[in-house]
């Protein structure tokens, strides 16, 4: 649970269904931009990475990996050379 300035009515907790949702969204993207266009695929690695980044950054640790699994588990199926070059 992430909690600013130690008010309980601040604190946030990711939906971990959300969180996979999202990365099967990101992966998607990834796997769908005109790989020949080496900036729009780097843009949608970055814009992928920043989700990321925003649950690690507010306390979401478990969040935060439920997102990169279903990235990775997505990307791997959408576009397995691409999932390789990544990864591997």
């Amino acid at each position: 649970m992430a909690c600013s300035g130690g008010n309980s009515d601040d604190c946030q907790v990711a939906d971990p269904d959300d969180a996979v949702a999202r990365g099967h969204e990101a992966a998607w993207m990834v796997a769908h931009v005109d790989h020949a266009d080496t900036i729009a695929l780097q843009r949608a690695i970055l814009d992928a990475r920043a989700i990321h980044d925003e649950y690690v950054l507010t306390g979401e640790d478990g969040a935060a990996q439920d997102f990169e699994q279903a990235f990775i588990d997505s990307l791997r199926r959408a576009d397995e050379q691409l999932a390789a070059e990544i990864f591997d």
